[in-house]
């Protein structure tokens, strides 16, 4: 069996993992991050430039290896997202995976055009007679089953442009997600019966996920993320972008309060600035990056204060950043983790950067099970797989 292959293109990096899935289990075979070139806010501008990329991600990892499907993650600026609701009469009076299979199809019908194509759906929500919203329906008695779908379209020129990019680098089938199917595979979920959000701060802007009971309620993207950092330090200090990155990354705090006060050099000159003005900059900024999203998940109705923010992205690596978005909330904050990988190298599954690329091999996980057993099978099994039971 050839191995599955994962591609997270960012508008800063592109990160590509590869991993052998089998019976079930999904054991890493390799996983590396470079530098991404031709992308702006998340959408492919200069072809060229990312075929190279990618090219050098496939021989530098691939290799002479037989890679059977290669999942991508599409950023919300390239999706156009809708709810839908279905409705299917229950054959046996209680819920089986053959219910959830035939909702899931009929949600699937018509779906597409030739602007549009259908690139995934999520169920968020399941009831069974219009009762109460349930999380895991499998086994419930009544008449009806209802299911909520967050539907996930891309735009077809610009899917059959980037499937022509990546057939360039030699890749045979490409499967397409939304980064949110990506999340829901790859958080380490340890209590499913509390709310809890996501936050992956990138750098053109920070994606913002709600769970309830361990499934998808709520997504949105805020349009500015962790790259207005390295804008605001340059205007601030007087100094090109390059240094300002620099500074942000090797020094950069989010919060002043706690920064011990000393000189850095800025990069390539023999100025200097005070690391307590940086931290000002930097906490400036955060706060107002971080209230929009809090904001966001309270008009969400995400008000327990037991319940967490899980960080990952890039920008989860700023020094205090989950200090700083304790004291914004009130919730406590911690770093994602990544379930039901296989490998030796712990620190991989730590690495916010691959949140997603590790999250894509588990999307493929359960399309192998769909294979055997059908969509609904597939469900049934992922629902309980993330539910534990």
């Amino acid at each position: 069996m050839g191995l599955t292959a994962s591609l997270d293109i960012g508008n800063e990096k592109i990160v590509m993992a590869l991993a052998a899935v089998e019976h079930g289990a999904c054991r890493l075979v390799g996983i590396k991050i470079i530098a991404s070139q031709g992308m702006e806010r998340g959408m492919v501008k200069d072809s060229e430039k990312v075929r190279a990329c990618v090219r050098s991600l496939i021989s530098e990892l691939v290799k002479d290896r037989e890679v059977e499907i290669m999942n991508v993650a599409l950023p919300g600026e390239a999706l156009q997202m809708s709810e839908r609701r279905i409705s299917v009469p229950l054959q046996k009076r209680v819920v089986e995976s053959g219910d959830l299979f035939r909702a899931d199809q009929r949600c699937r019908e018509g779906a597409g055009s030739r602007q549009e194509e259908l690139v995934d759906i999520i169920p968020v929500a399941f009831s069974v007679d219009r009762g109460e919203l349930i999380a895991d329906p499998i086994g419930k008695t009544g008449r009806t089953l209802e299911v909520t779908y967050q539907v996930y379209m891309a735009n077809s020129d610009y899917l059959a442009e980037l499937r022509e990019l990546l057939e360039d680098c030699g890749v045979g089938e490409i499967c397409f997600y939304p980064m949110a199917r990506a999340y829901s595979e790859a958080l380490e979920i340890t209590v499913t019966d509390r709310d809890f959000a996501l936050l992956d701060m990138g750098a053109m802007g920070i994606n913002v996920v709600l769970f309830r009971e361990g499934m998808l309620e709520y997504e949105a993207r805020l349009p500015l993320g962790m790259r207005t950092i390295d804008s605001d330090i340059m205007v601030a200090f007087g100094i090109t972008w390059g240094q300002a990155r620099k500074l942000k990354h090797e020094y950069g705090q989010a919060l002043r309060s706690v920064c011990k006060n000393k000189k850095l050099q800025i990069p390539d000159t023999k100025l200097t600035l005070e690391s307590r003005d940086l931290a000002m900059v930097v906490q400036s900024r955060m706060e107002e990056l971080l209230e929009g999203a809090v904001y966001l998940l309270q008009s969400w109705g995400f008000d327990r204060a037991e319940d967490e923010i899980l960080l990952t992205g890039g920008g989860s690596r700023l020094q205090d950043v989950d200090i700083l978005l304790h004291r914004l909330s009130g919730h406590p904050v911690v770093k994602a983790g990544i379930k039901q990988i296989q490998t030796s190298r712990e620190e991989v599954l730590r690495t916010p950067e691959y949140t997603v690329a590790l999250g894509l091999l588990l999307c493929e996980q359960l399309e192998i099970e769909e294979s055997r057993g059908g969509i609904g099978e597939k469900l049934a099994k992922g629902l309980k797989g993330f539910f534990g039971i």
